[in-house]
């Protein structure tokens, strides 16, 4: 059987992201895709899993780079092509009585790759706003479509706090392990 769960978690928020996965594969539902803000699970027996997430930037050495993984016991379970990389999903089972497994076992890993997510959304982010609100200015001065150059404008805006939001917490996080 498989479920689709609806979701949205900014990449801010790969803790959170990590979390949920491994509550709903306690619960016997497990991560198998992610597709249009929904994630796609598979039903088996409820089981201990930690989840990892990595972004893999394109650089032409993934086969190596899953291979490290899978030396170290990590499962990958999917790849999310977005922005020239990959949302790396990974899991592995949590032996009973040890601790919980990390793929970043050092703040200047955990760092760098905030520093790339940074860099990486918030180009995205605010060239997709700039774009809008070009957009919205054509379209208010082109044409009588005022409630169209509204809409753009509130769009463009709500994108520029979410990617402001994002910027502002992985500065933080950034901060808080350097």
């Amino acid at each position: 059987m498989t479920k689709k769960v609806f979701k949205l978690i900014t990449v801010d928020n790969v803790e959170k992201e990590e979390a949920f996965l491994e509550e709903m594969a306690s619960k016997g539902w497990f991560f198998s895709k992610y597709a249009l803000l929904r994630y796609h699970f598979e039903q088996a027996e409820p089981a201990d899993y930690t989840y990892c997430i990595d972004y893999k930037e394109d650089t032409g050495d993934e086969e190596e780079y899953l291979t490290l993984f899978d030396d170290a016991g990590w499962e990958h379970v999917y790849s999310y092509p977005i922005l020239n990389g990959k949302w790396m999903y990974f899991r592995k089972a949590v032996k009973e009585g040890e601790p919980k497994e990390a793929i970043f076992t050092d703040d200047d890993s955990m760092v760098a790759l905030w520093k790339t997510i940074r860099s990486r959304w918030s180009w995205f982010g605010g060239i997709v706003a700039l774009m809008l609100i070009a957009v919205g200015l054509i379209s208010l001065f082109a044409s009588t479509y005022f409630i169209g150059s509204i809409f753009t404008f509130t769009v463009a805006a709500l994108l520029i706090v979410l990617y402001g939001k994002m910027y502002i917490r992985m500065t933080r996080k950034i901060k808080l392990r350097s």
